[in-house]
């Protein structure tokens, strides 16, 4: 009798107390969430540091090492980067050289002819060096052909004077392919934004589903651990039998939530496992003892700056430097449109000198300069392409100013689901406060035979109810924290972006 009343007496004192108490007198077993065991939960919320315990930052790091979209995003960087590559290739050094030979006819001979070309990008100079030697006799419309015995070293450069002078295909070809090297790095900047908003998301859902868990644990602990004195009132004649039913009743229904929270928290570990990946890449099924016992402390929203934070959104959004990075690229064509009205004046220099015993007229160096004029009578495809150019780049203005409107609305409908959800969270947390309250006097009036069973049990549905609500504001309250942080860019600018104040 005496083990029975202080059964009762610990039921009633600690109708929460699941993490400390454990049923009198009963077997104790082995319970696949006792790791979960730990401070009571609903009194204050904080964040959990013990060891093995998973957390936010720890999953951002496997995505950011081992998240497939992730690589694959980094792998067409790499691809870019080839391109870049490839584009460089315009201005390799090239060696060309041709042979000829004429062994019968009036006229015999042989000639080899040998250059060396290097185009820059400096003013689009390009610069050349060769050797040729041609032996044997030649007519004389092809005197140019014949050289003294060691053969003719010659050098040279082409300077453009107008056309190709500030730009030239080659160079607007490097242009793009910087500027595409630069969008595939915002890309893989716009993809990481995403999937850690997402990843953030599932976290917290997994932390969620795990206290409602305990919610419902620590529900049905309850009914179980009165049952025992309940019979006992009931052999006494305390307490109709009806009144065990109804407790019995209770734990089956108890049991029926158990098992559908447990298929919730089971659910959330496996949407988790997603974005949780070992080194090699493969999946994490995250387990119930990682769990942390709260949730973060809410921020302190009324330090939040919403000019601010619209400022800093523009400044680091990938979306806004996608559109100043595609219109530097119209800009390369338009100036490659404007480039081809131009007529090409091209100024050629060379020198040469004949080596070894041979023609007197060949002995001495000689230095020619020649003016290369290319006029452009119609110019329909260069005004098309200027016109087609500044057609972008007005699309990419109006793009730009609206995708500007669209992050200030994202910014500031952030900050009011973050302020929303604090308030949700105090007032929550006072809901659950006076439940738990209206929860002990009724326990206190059912123990006094002044209650029934039934209006217990409803007073803590409604304090289980309670918990559940307060820890559904927390789980949206940190959402909104992982759609603020997005929707600025900070996860990108964590240096730079100051830190979210903690109440």
């Amino acid at each position: 009798m005496k083990k029975s009343w202080s059964q009762f007496l610990l039921a009633l004192f600690c109708p929460y107390g699941m993490f400390f108490c454990i049923e009198l007198g009963a077997e104790t077993k082995k319970d696949p969430f006792e790791s979960l065991h730990g401070p009571n939960i609903y009194s204050q919320d904080y964040i959990n540091n013990q060891p093995g315990v998973l957390t936010l930052g720890e999953l951002l790091k496997s995505v950011e090492k081992s998240y497939p979209l992730v690589l694959a995003a980094e792998k067409l960087l790499s691809e870019t980067e080839y391109n870049y590559l490839a584009a460089q290739g315009a201005f390799d050094l090239q060696f060309k050289a041709m042979g000829t030979t004429r062994p019968m006819g009036y006229y015999t001979n042989n000639t080899a002819d040998s250059m060396f070309e290097k185009p820059t990008p400096l003013g689009g100079t390009s610069f050349f060096a060769g050797y040729r030697i041609g032996r044997g006799t030649f007519p004389v419309y092809d005197g140019k052909q014949q050289t003294n015995e060691y053969g003719e070293v010659r050098a040279g450069a082409v300077f453009p004077l107008m056309r190709n002078r500030e730009i030239d295909k080659n160079r607007a070809d490097l242009k793009k392919a910087d500027i595409d090297r630069k969008l595939a790095e915002l890309s893989i900047s716009k993809l990481k934004i995403e999937v850690v908003k997402e990843a953030s998301r599932r976290y917290w859902k997994w932390v969620a589903t795990g206290q409602e868990y305990l919610v419902i644990k620590d529900l049905l602990s309850i009914a179980k651990n009165r049952q025992t004195q309940i019979n006992e009132r009931i052999k006494l004649g305390d307490l109709p039998r009806m009144e065990g039913a109804d407790n019995d009743r209770a734990i089956l229904q108890r049991e029926s939530q158990l098992v559908s929270a447990e298929r919730e928290l089971q659910k959330a570990a496996i949407d988790l496992s997603l974005f949780l990946r070992a080194p090699d890449g493969g999946l994490i099924l995250p387990t119930t003892d990682r769990l942390p016992v709260g949730f973060p402390n809410t921020i302190e929203y009324k330090k939040m700056d919403m000019e601010q934070s619209i400022k800093i959104a523009w400044k680091f959004r990938p979306e806004l430097m996608d559109f100043e990075f595609k219109r530097e690229k119209a800009r390369v064509d338009q100036e490659m449109g404007f480039n081809s009205l131009k007529p090409q004046v091209d100024l050629l220099v060379a020198g040469s000198q004949d080596f070894g015993p041979g023609y007197v007229t060949k002995a001495k160096p000689e230095l020619e300069a020649s003016l290369v004029l290319n006029l452009p009578i119609q110019t329909r495809r260069p005004r098309g392409q200027i016109g087609a150019a500044e057609a972008k780049i007005a699309q990419l203005d109006q793009e730009m100013q609206f995708s500007k409107d669209k992050i200030k609305t994202e910014v500031q409908d952030s900050i009011s689901e973050v302020i929303a959800s604090a308030k949700r969270v105090e007032v929550t947390r006072s809901e659950l406060e006076l439940s738990r309250k209206l929860e002990e006097m009724e326990r206190d009036r059912f123990s006094l035979g002044d209650s029934t069973l039934l209006f217990v049990n409803l007073r803590e549905q409604t304090s289980a109810e309670a918990a559940v609500r307060e820890i559904k504001a927390l789980f949206d309250h940190h959402v909104a924290i992982a759609n603020y942080q997005a929707a600025t860019a900070s996860v990108l600018q964590i240096a730079s972006f100051p830190a979210i104040p903690e109440k």
